[in-house]
Formats: structure tokens, sequence, C-alpha cells
């Protein structure tokens, strides 16, 4: 099984017409539920979408030099 995590604007027509079509998926088991930021930040964790430095002259090194600035 695979799971995606979609950001939509329910504000929107399309974004309203996508999460009507998701939720008319239903009978084939289809799962839609709303993050918060907390569970956003914790799925970031679990997926590995996290990097982290020992100190804040480390994250810069890694910054300029993805940025090209090395």
């Amino acid at each position: 099984m695979t799971s995606y995590v979609l950001e939509v604007n329910e504000k929107k027509t399309s974004g309203k017409n996508l999460i009507a079509y998701l939720k008319s998926l239903n009978s084939l088991d289809v799962c839609i539920k709303k993050m918060n930021g907390l569970d956003e930040a914790i799925e970031d964790i679990k997926m590995g979408r996290v990097t982290s430095y020992e100190n804040y002259e480390e994250y810069e090194k890694a910054m300029n030099k993805m940025l090209g600035y090395v």
C-alpha cells in the first residue's frame, strides 16, 4: 500500500472538487484524514525527511554547500 500526503486549498473550487472526488472513492478503500502541523512533523520524522545538525555552524556549512556558496 502507498500513502500520499497532499496539501489542498479547500477554499478553491479545484480543491473542493478534488476532496469530493477522493471521498467518492471511499468504496475503493481510500482513507482521507486531515493532518495538523504536529502530525505532519511526526510523519516527516517517521519518513526520514528530517535532517539534524550538531550545531548552527554545521547547519550553516550544509546550507552554503547546498546553495553553492562553497
